[in-house]
């Protein structure tokens, strides 16, 4: 765990599973240097139990409880841990204009980019005559606009400036290449490869492989 002297007394409690997407949200805790703790759910009674469906109704990880609020969804997770630390200098200020391409990224990730990448891997694709009553139009189409954020990213989306979006759309292409749920381009892999240098990604990495199933 890592100390801040911001929000002293307050503790924020991470809920998660290592096979999950509780490892975006990871990252950014890392990222952040903040202490918190971690509650690992395991699949199934767990993360079905009254108990934690008083948390997230939905009954999946990852979650966070900071100060008596609950945020689940990652998107909206990464949004309110970068304006809840903002010493981190990982959200642009309310008056910074690069507020605006921040959620645009952010919220394209968590909106067309997902929706595309779900419906691909399903095979439930609309036929191009319905493309456009779905958000991401269709996903050749959502897969290009998301390499151009990737190609124009010198280093990150908002240039020099590291920020959440990176966390949260890098992770999607990170995890993307590796499932191949997104096509290996060289935009992609060379904002991966920036990603995967951050020591936050690197110790976060580590901390929650250990705590995968260990292997006979």
């Amino acid at each position: 765990m890592h100390r801040s002297s911001a929000m002293a007394g307050s503790e924020l409690v991470f809920h998660t599973n290592p096979m999950s997407r509780g490892r975006i949200v990871r990252w950014m805790l890392e990222e952040l240097g903040v202490e918190y703790r971690t509650q690992v759910h395991e699949y199934g009674k767990d993360m079905k139990s009254p108990e934690y469906l008083a948390i997230n109704p939905m009954g999946k990880v990852p979650a966070i409880e900071h100060r008596g609020v609950v945020v689940t969804e990652v998107a909206a997770i990464c949004a309110y841990l970068a304006d809840a630390f903002p010493e981190a200098g990982l959200a642009p200020a309310l008056d910074d204009p690069l507020r605006g391409p921040y959620f645009r990224w952010l919220f394209f990730g968590a909106g067309p980019v997902e929706a595309a990448i779900t419906a691909n891997s399903l095979g439930q694709l609309p036929p191009a005559d319905k493309a456009g009553m779905v958000g991401y139009g269709s996903y050749d189409q959502a897969m290009d606009v998301l390499e151009q954020a990737a190609a124009s990213a010198s280093p990150w989306l908002l240039g020099e400036r590291f920020s959440a979006a990176d966390v949260y759309v890098g992770s999607q292409v990170d995890f993307g290449l590796g499932f191949k749920s997104i096509p290996d381009r060289p935009a992609f892999n060379a904002w991966a490869q920036r990603l995967r240098g951050r020591e936050a990604y690197r110790r976060a990495r580590a901390k929650d492989d250990a705590l995968m199933p260990k292997r006979d």
